[in-house]
Protein backbone atom coordinates (compact mmCIF):
# COMPACT_ATOMS: atom_id res chain seq x y z
CA UNK A 1 0.00 0.00 0.00
CA UNK A 2 1.13 3.55 -0.93
CA UNK A 3 -0.28 6.53 0.79
CA UNK A 4 -1.27 9.70 0.03
CA UNK A 5 0.82 12.40 1.94
CA UNK A 6 -0.89 15.50 1.29
CA UNK A 7 -4.06 15.21 2.86
CA UNK A 8 -6.51 18.02 2.99
CA UNK A 9 -10.37 17.77 3.12
CA UNK A 10 -10.92 18.76 -0.27
CA UNK A 11 -9.61 15.70 -1.13
CA UNK A 12 -12.21 13.76 0.03
CA UNK A 13 -14.34 15.33 -2.93
CA UNK A 14 -12.07 13.99 -5.61
CA UNK A 15 -12.38 10.71 -7.81
CA UNK A 16 -11.05 7.59 -5.69
CA UNK A 17 -8.82 5.04 -6.24
CA UNK A 18 -10.15 1.52 -7.52
CA UNK A 19 -9.56 -1.79 -7.17
CA UNK A 20 -11.18 -4.69 -8.50
CA UNK A 21 -12.03 -8.44 -6.61
CA UNK A 22 -14.35 -10.90 -8.75
CA UNK A 23 -15.84 -8.07 -10.64
CA UNK A 24 -16.74 -5.57 -8.03
CA UNK A 25 -15.14 -2.67 -7.70
CA UNK A 26 -14.19 -1.24 -4.08
CA UNK A 27 -13.51 2.89 -4.04
CA UNK A 28 -11.17 3.97 -1.64
CA UNK A 29 -8.83 7.15 -0.05
CA UNK A 30 -5.27 6.17 1.55
CA UNK A 31 -3.78 8.95 3.75
CA UNK A 32 -0.55 8.79 6.02
CA UNK A 33 2.28 10.54 7.23
CA UNK A 34 4.50 8.88 5.21
CA UNK A 35 4.18 6.63 1.92
CA UNK A 36 5.06 3.28 2.83
CA UNK A 37 3.84 2.77 6.41
CA UNK A 38 3.54 -0.60 7.69
CA UNK A 39 1.42 0.40 11.02
CA UNK A 40 -2.30 -0.93 11.60
CA UNK A 41 -4.31 1.94 9.73
CA UNK A 42 -7.79 3.25 10.33
CA UNK A 43 -10.24 1.59 8.13
CA UNK A 44 -13.88 3.64 7.77
CA UNK A 45 -17.21 2.10 7.08
CA UNK A 46 -19.76 4.67 7.02
CA UNK A 47 -23.65 4.33 7.23
CA UNK A 48 -26.41 5.43 4.65
CA UNK A 49 -26.26 8.75 3.60
CA UNK A 50 -22.68 9.10 4.05
CA UNK A 51 -19.27 9.74 1.71
CA UNK A 52 -16.03 10.14 2.13
CA UNK A 53 -16.47 14.05 2.41
CA UNK A 54 -18.60 13.22 6.14
CA UNK A 55 -15.34 11.85 7.88
CA UNK A 56 -13.02 15.03 7.24
CA UNK A 57 -12.38 16.02 10.62
CA UNK A 58 -12.07 12.34 12.29
CA UNK A 59 -9.37 11.61 9.04
CA UNK A 60 -7.46 14.87 9.99
CA UNK A 61 -7.89 14.16 13.54
CA UNK A 62 -6.37 10.56 13.29
CA UNK A 63 -3.91 10.93 10.62
CA UNK A 64 -1.62 12.09 13.65
CA UNK A 65 -1.06 8.97 14.70
CA UNK A 66 -2.64 6.45 12.16
CA UNK A 67 -2.72 5.57 8.62
CA UNK A 68 -6.20 5.83 7.49
CA UNK A 69 -8.49 4.23 4.72
CA UNK A 70 -11.66 5.31 3.32
CA UNK A 71 -13.40 2.35 1.72
CA UNK A 72 -17.26 2.41 -0.11
CA UNK A 73 -17.67 -0.74 -0.93
CA UNK A 74 -20.56 -1.77 -3.92
CA UNK A 75 -23.66 0.17 -3.16
CA UNK A 76 -22.00 2.03 -0.21
CA UNK A 77 -21.29 5.97 -0.18
CA UNK A 78 -19.87 7.35 -3.46
CA UNK A 79 -20.00 3.68 -4.91
CA UNK A 80 -22.53 3.05 -7.39
CA UNK A 81 -22.06 -0.05 -8.49
CA UNK A 82 -25.36 -1.83 -7.53
CA UNK A 83 -24.89 -5.47 -5.85
CA UNK A 84 -28.50 -7.16 -5.19
CA UNK A 85 -27.04 -10.30 -5.23
CA UNK A 86 -24.39 -9.55 -2.11
CA UNK A 87 -25.99 -10.26 1.70
CA UNK A 88 -24.52 -8.24 4.29
CA UNK A 89 -22.10 -11.44 4.72
CA UNK A 90 -20.56 -11.43 0.87
CA UNK A 91 -19.81 -7.62 1.50
CA UNK A 92 -17.67 -8.00 4.88
CA UNK A 93 -15.58 -10.78 2.86
CA UNK A 94 -14.55 -8.00 0.01
CA UNK A 95 -13.16 -6.34 2.86
CA UNK A 96 -11.13 -8.64 3.47
CA UNK A 97 -10.30 -9.28 0.03
CA UNK A 98 -9.16 -5.58 -0.12
CA UNK A 99 -6.85 -5.83 2.80
CA UNK A 100 -5.09 -9.16 1.10
CA UNK A 101 -4.74 -7.23 -2.59
CA UNK A 102 -3.65 -4.45 -1.00
CA UNK A 103 -0.96 -6.00 1.66
CA UNK A 104 -2.87 -4.72 4.72
CA UNK A 105 -1.37 -5.89 8.04
CA UNK A 106 -4.49 -5.95 10.30
CA UNK A 107 -6.64 -3.25 10.39
CA UNK A 108 -8.82 -0.95 12.90
CA UNK A 109 -12.20 -0.73 11.33
CA UNK A 110 -14.83 2.20 12.37
CA UNK A 111 -18.36 1.18 11.13
CA UNK A 112 -21.13 3.20 11.75
CA UNK A 113 -24.55 2.55 11.38
CA UNK A 114 -25.04 0.01 8.42
CA UNK A 115 -21.35 -0.05 8.34
CA UNK A 116 -21.05 -1.35 11.72
CA UNK A 117 -22.84 -4.07 10.84
CA UNK A 118 -19.99 -4.73 8.01
CA UNK A 119 -16.59 -4.16 10.21
CA UNK A 120 -18.67 -6.20 12.57
CA UNK A 121 -19.08 -9.23 10.55
CA UNK A 122 -15.71 -8.94 8.75
CA UNK A 123 -14.26 -8.75 12.04
CA UNK A 124 -15.66 -12.06 12.99
CA UNK A 125 -15.55 -13.86 9.85
CA UNK A 126 -11.97 -12.65 9.42
CA UNK A 127 -9.98 -12.21 12.93
CA UNK A 128 -6.58 -12.61 11.72
CA UNK A 129 -6.90 -9.16 9.73
CA UNK A 130 -8.88 -7.38 12.47
CA UNK A 131 -6.64 -5.57 15.22
CA UNK A 132 -9.19 -4.06 16.69
CA UNK A 133 -13.06 -2.90 15.71
CA UNK A 134 -14.83 0.34 16.52
CA UNK A 135 -18.63 0.44 16.05
CA UNK A 136 -21.64 2.93 16.69
CA UNK A 137 -25.33 3.07 15.75
CA UNK A 138 -25.08 -0.81 16.03
CA UNK A 139 -27.27 -2.10 13.68
CA UNK A 140 -27.80 -5.79 14.48
CA UNK A 141 -31.85 -5.10 13.55
CA UNK A 142 -33.41 -7.84 15.47
CA UNK A 143 -35.67 -5.17 17.77
CA UNK A 144 -39.33 -5.81 15.56
CA UNK A 145 -39.99 -2.25 15.57
CA UNK A 146 -36.73 -1.40 13.75
CA UNK A 147 -37.60 -3.77 11.40
CA UNK A 148 -40.97 -2.41 10.81
CA UNK A 149 -39.87 0.93 10.28
CA UNK A 150 -37.55 0.02 7.82
CA UNK A 151 -39.44 -2.15 5.77
CA UNK A 152 -42.22 0.85 6.11
CA UNK A 153 -39.79 2.40 4.36
CA UNK A 154 -38.84 0.93 1.39
CA UNK A 155 -42.35 0.29 0.82
CA UNK A 156 -43.04 3.91 0.70
CA UNK A 157 -39.89 3.91 -1.74
CA UNK A 158 -42.05 1.44 -3.76
CA UNK A 159 -45.31 3.58 -3.63
CA UNK A 160 -42.99 6.66 -5.16
CA UNK A 161 -44.12 8.41 -1.25
CA UNK A 162 -40.57 9.66 -1.14
CA UNK A 163 -41.42 12.76 0.32
CA UNK A 164 -43.27 10.84 3.65
CA UNK A 165 -40.45 8.04 3.16
CA UNK A 166 -37.49 11.14 3.66
CA UNK A 167 -39.54 12.24 6.84
CA UNK A 168 -39.86 8.88 8.87
CA UNK A 169 -35.91 8.51 7.81
CA UNK A 170 -35.38 11.61 9.00
CA UNK A 171 -37.07 10.72 12.96
CA UNK A 172 -34.96 7.80 12.73
CA UNK A 173 -31.50 9.03 12.19
CA UNK A 174 -32.22 12.43 14.58
CA UNK A 175 -34.45 11.99 17.90
CA UNK A 176 -36.50 15.07 17.61
CA UNK A 177 -37.36 15.01 21.06
CA UNK A 178 -34.11 15.65 22.42
CA UNK A 179 -32.50 18.24 19.51
CA UNK A 180 -32.40 21.07 22.64
CA UNK A 181 -30.13 18.16 24.62
CA UNK A 182 -28.18 16.56 21.15
CA UNK A 183 -27.77 20.57 20.17
CA UNK A 184 -28.98 19.18 16.49
CA UNK A 185 -29.33 22.58 14.34
CA UNK A 186 -32.57 23.06 12.89
CA UNK A 187 -30.14 24.06 9.92
CA UNK A 188 -28.85 20.90 9.76
CA UNK A 189 -31.65 19.01 10.07
CA UNK A 190 -33.41 20.99 7.13
CA UNK A 191 -30.26 19.93 5.11
CA UNK A 192 -30.48 16.40 5.70
CA UNK A 193 -34.34 16.29 4.97
CA UNK A 194 -33.34 17.93 1.52
CA UNK A 195 -30.90 15.46 1.20
CA UNK A 196 -32.90 12.66 1.66
CA UNK A 197 -36.00 13.91 -0.50
CA UNK A 198 -33.62 14.58 -3.42
CA UNK A 199 -32.24 11.50 -3.59
CA UNK A 200 -31.59 10.24 -7.38
CA UNK A 201 -33.10 6.77 -8.71
CA UNK A 202 -29.62 5.77 -8.72
CA UNK A 203 -29.60 6.30 -5.06
CA UNK A 204 -32.89 5.39 -4.25
CA UNK A 205 -32.40 2.20 -4.93
CA UNK A 206 -28.86 1.73 -3.42
CA UNK A 207 -30.85 2.44 0.13
CA UNK A 208 -33.53 -0.53 -1.04
CA UNK A 209 -30.85 -3.30 -1.71
CA UNK A 210 -29.02 -1.94 1.63
CA UNK A 211 -31.81 -2.19 3.72
CA UNK A 212 -32.86 -5.62 2.07
CA UNK A 213 -29.83 -7.01 3.33
CA UNK A 214 -30.21 -5.78 6.70
CA UNK A 215 -33.68 -7.12 6.71
CA UNK A 216 -32.26 -10.41 5.53
CA UNK A 217 -29.40 -10.80 7.85
CA UNK A 218 -30.46 -13.43 10.34
CA UNK A 219 -28.23 -12.23 13.20
CA UNK A 220 -24.81 -12.47 14.66
CA UNK A 221 -24.04 -16.53 15.42
CA UNK A 222 -20.17 -15.43 16.35
CA UNK A 223 -19.20 -11.79 17.79
CA UNK A 224 -15.87 -10.25 17.26
CA UNK A 225 -13.12 -11.52 19.36
CA UNK A 226 -10.65 -8.69 18.85
CA UNK A 227 -10.80 -5.83 21.61
CA UNK A 228 -14.09 -4.00 21.06
CA UNK A 229 -15.25 -0.26 21.39
CA UNK A 230 -19.04 0.07 21.26
CA UNK A 231 -20.28 3.89 21.33
CA UNK A 232 -24.13 4.25 21.94
CA UNK A 233 -25.97 7.67 22.04
CA UNK A 234 -27.89 7.78 24.84
CA UNK A 235 -30.95 9.47 23.12
CA UNK A 236 -30.79 6.89 19.83
CA UNK A 237 -34.31 5.29 19.64
CA UNK A 238 -33.18 3.63 16.02
CA UNK A 239 -30.73 1.66 17.04
CA UNK A 240 -30.78 1.90 21.53
CA UNK A 241 -28.69 1.74 23.96
CA UNK A 242 -29.41 -1.95 25.22
CA UNK A 243 -28.99 -2.97 21.82
CA UNK A 244 -25.69 -1.86 21.90
CA UNK A 245 -25.01 -3.00 25.58
CA UNK A 246 -25.94 -6.51 24.48
CA UNK A 247 -23.90 -6.50 21.47
CA UNK A 248 -21.00 -5.65 24.23
CA UNK A 249 -21.69 -8.25 26.24
CA UNK A 250 -21.36 -10.83 23.58
CA UNK A 251 -17.84 -9.86 22.46
CA UNK A 252 -14.89 -11.12 23.85
CA UNK A 253 -13.50 -8.07 24.85
CA UNK A 254 -15.54 -5.09 24.57
CA UNK A 255 -16.38 -2.05 26.24
CA UNK A 256 -19.51 -0.29 25.96
CA UNK A 257 -19.57 3.27 26.45
CA UNK A 258 -23.11 5.95 26.91
CA UNK A 259 -22.15 9.21 24.86
CA UNK A 260 -24.23 12.00 26.60
CA UNK A 261 -26.58 14.49 24.59
CA UNK A 262 -26.57 11.85 21.32
CA UNK A 263 -28.56 10.30 19.34
CA UNK A 264 -27.71 7.71 16.41
CA UNK A 265 -25.46 10.10 14.82
CA UNK A 266 -23.33 10.67 18.25
CA UNK A 267 -19.74 10.94 16.43
CA UNK A 268 -21.12 13.66 14.81
CA UNK A 269 -23.24 15.60 17.78
CA UNK A 270 -20.71 14.98 20.18
CA UNK A 271 -17.53 14.80 18.55
CA UNK A 272 -14.96 15.90 21.11
CA UNK A 273 -16.55 13.23 23.42
CA UNK A 274 -16.33 10.54 20.68
CA UNK A 275 -13.10 11.30 19.93
CA UNK A 276 -12.00 10.90 23.94
CA UNK A 277 -12.11 7.66 23.37
CA UNK A 278 -11.13 6.48 20.01
CA UNK A 279 -7.67 8.15 20.53
CA UNK A 280 -6.64 5.78 23.33
CA UNK A 281 -8.55 3.24 21.93
CA UNK A 282 -6.92 2.90 18.47
CA UNK A 283 -3.77 3.90 20.10
CA UNK A 284 -3.68 0.98 22.92
CA UNK A 285 -4.25 3.08 25.50
CA UNK A 286 -6.23 2.39 28.60
CA UNK A 287 -9.86 3.83 27.78
CA UNK A 288 -10.28 7.09 30.85
CA UNK A 289 -12.17 6.11 33.87
CA UNK A 290 -13.93 9.57 33.54
CA UNK A 291 -14.44 11.20 30.46
CA UNK A 292 -16.49 14.36 29.67
CA UNK A 293 -19.74 13.88 27.69
CA UNK A 294 -19.15 10.00 28.11
CA UNK A 295 -19.96 7.35 30.99
CA UNK A 296 -18.70 3.70 30.19
CA UNK A 297 -20.70 0.93 31.42
CA UNK A 298 -19.74 -1.68 33.93
CA UNK A 299 -20.02 -5.07 32.64
CA UNK A 300 -23.19 -6.18 34.79
CA UNK A 301 -24.73 -3.41 33.29
CA UNK A 302 -24.43 -4.15 29.62
CA UNK A 303 -28.02 -6.82 29.82
CA UNK A 304 -29.68 -4.27 32.73
CA UNK A 305 -30.45 -1.44 30.29
CA UNK A 306 -34.07 -0.38 30.14
CA UNK A 307 -35.18 -1.53 26.69
CA UNK A 308 -37.76 1.33 26.05
CA UNK A 309 -36.77 4.66 24.99
CA UNK A 310 -38.80 6.78 26.48
CA UNK A 311 -41.85 6.54 28.85
CA UNK A 312 -45.34 5.09 27.92
CA UNK A 313 -48.36 6.79 29.98
CA UNK A 314 -52.16 5.71 30.03
CA UNK A 315 -53.41 9.13 28.71
CA UNK A 316 -56.43 10.76 30.17
CA UNK A 317 -58.61 10.38 27.09
CA UNK A 318 -57.73 6.84 26.65
CA UNK A 319 -61.07 6.72 23.92
CA UNK A 320 -60.05 6.86 20.31
CA UNK A 321 -60.76 5.31 16.24
CA UNK A 322 -58.43 2.93 14.78
CA UNK A 323 -58.92 3.20 10.76
CA UNK A 324 -57.76 0.92 7.58
CA UNK A 325 -57.25 2.08 4.21
CA UNK A 326 -60.05 -0.22 2.88
CA UNK A 327 -62.49 1.87 5.04
CA UNK A 328 -63.00 0.15 8.25
CA UNK A 329 -62.77 1.03 11.75
CA UNK A 330 -62.86 0.32 15.27
CA UNK A 331 -63.52 1.59 18.29
CA UNK A 332 -60.48 1.68 20.87
CA UNK A 333 -58.64 2.53 24.20
CA UNK A 334 -55.28 3.73 24.09
CA UNK A 335 -53.46 2.04 27.42
CA UNK A 336 -50.32 3.27 26.73
CA UNK A 337 -48.77 6.14 24.28
CA UNK A 338 -45.86 7.71 23.72
CA UNK A 339 -43.93 9.55 20.70
CA UNK A 340 -42.49 7.02 19.09
CA UNK A 341 -45.67 3.92 19.73
CA UNK A 342 -48.09 2.81 22.18
CA UNK A 343 -50.50 -0.30 22.83
CA UNK A 344 -54.53 0.11 22.45
CA UNK A 345 -57.32 -2.31 23.13
CA UNK A 346 -60.22 -3.46 20.72
CA UNK A 347 -62.53 -5.84 19.21
CA UNK A 348 -60.09 -6.47 16.25
CA UNK A 349 -59.41 -9.16 13.65
CA UNK A 350 -56.53 -11.53 14.66
CA UNK A 351 -55.10 -11.03 11.49
CA UNK A 352 -54.20 -7.55 10.52
CA UNK A 353 -52.92 -6.21 7.90
CA UNK A 354 -49.25 -4.57 8.08
CA UNK A 355 -50.07 -1.76 6.27
CA UNK A 356 -52.69 1.13 5.67
CA UNK A 357 -53.38 2.32 8.83
CA UNK A 358 -54.23 5.45 10.54
CA UNK A 359 -54.96 6.22 14.72
CA UNK A 360 -57.75 9.28 15.37
CA UNK A 361 -56.92 10.65 18.53
CA UNK A 362 -58.61 13.79 19.94
CA UNK A 363 -58.10 16.68 18.09
CA UNK A 364 -54.74 15.24 16.66
CA UNK A 365 -54.35 14.91 13.13
CA UNK A 366 -54.61 11.48 12.08
CA UNK A 367 -51.29 9.62 12.83
CA UNK A 368 -49.85 6.94 10.15
CA UNK A 369 -49.77 3.70 12.70
CA UNK A 370 -47.52 0.42 11.99
CA UNK A 371 -49.13 -2.89 13.85
CA UNK A 372 -45.90 -4.95 16.01
CA UNK A 373 -47.78 -7.49 18.51
CA UNK A 374 -51.37 -8.15 18.69
CA UNK A 375 -52.03 -10.39 21.83
CA UNK A 376 -53.98 -10.94 24.74
CA UNK A 377 -52.46 -7.61 26.00
CA UNK A 378 -54.02 -5.81 23.09
CA UNK A 379 -52.16 -4.09 19.70
CA UNK A 380 -48.58 -3.12 20.03
CA UNK A 381 -47.64 -0.17 17.34
CA UNK A 382 -45.39 2.26 16.38
CA UNK A 383 -45.59 5.54 14.74
CA UNK A 384 -43.75 5.67 11.61
CA UNK A 385 -43.61 9.56 11.83
CA UNK A 386 -44.23 10.27 8.17
CA UNK A 387 -45.99 13.47 8.49
CA UNK A 388 -44.51 16.33 10.06
CA UNK A 389 -47.13 18.38 11.25
CA UNK A 390 -49.14 15.08 12.40
CA UNK A 391 -46.06 14.42 14.66
CA UNK A 392 -45.14 17.67 15.62
CA UNK A 393 -48.95 17.99 17.19
CA UNK A 394 -48.64 14.97 18.98
CA UNK A 395 -45.29 15.66 20.63
CA UNK A 396 -47.46 19.03 22.11
CA UNK A 397 -49.89 16.84 22.99
CA UNK A 398 -47.62 14.14 24.87
CA UNK A 399 -45.15 16.46 26.69
CA UNK A 400 -45.80 19.43 28.40
CA UNK A 401 -42.99 21.29 27.32
CA UNK A 402 -43.69 22.44 23.42
CA UNK A 403 -41.07 21.27 20.65
CA UNK A 404 -39.78 23.99 18.33
CA UNK A 405 -41.75 23.71 14.76
CA UNK A 406 -38.53 22.76 13.31
CA UNK A 407 -38.22 19.31 15.25
CA UNK A 408 -40.69 17.60 13.17
CA UNK A 409 -39.93 19.98 9.67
Amino acid sequence: MRYRTDYSAALLACPPDVIEIAGWHLHYQAYSTHQCDTRAPVLMLGGAFQSFRSFAAEVDELLVEHPVILLDLPSQGGNLQLAPELGLEQLADLIAGFAEQLQLPPVMPIGLSYGSALAALFAVRHPQRCARLLLAGVTAFARPGARRLLEEGLALLDDGRNGEFAQGALTGLLNPLQLQDTGVAPVFRKALLRQIQRLSAAEVERYRQNSRRLLAFGGFSAHPQCPTLVLAGEHDHFTQPWEHAHFAAACTKADCVLIHHADHLAQFEQREACSALYRPFLSERPLPLRSPGSTPLASEQLLQLEKRCEPRHTPRQCQAWLQHADGQQWAVELSELGFFGGRLQGDLPRDLPLRGWQLSYADLPNQALLPLRHDDQGLAFVFPHTDAEASLALAERIYPAPLPAAACA
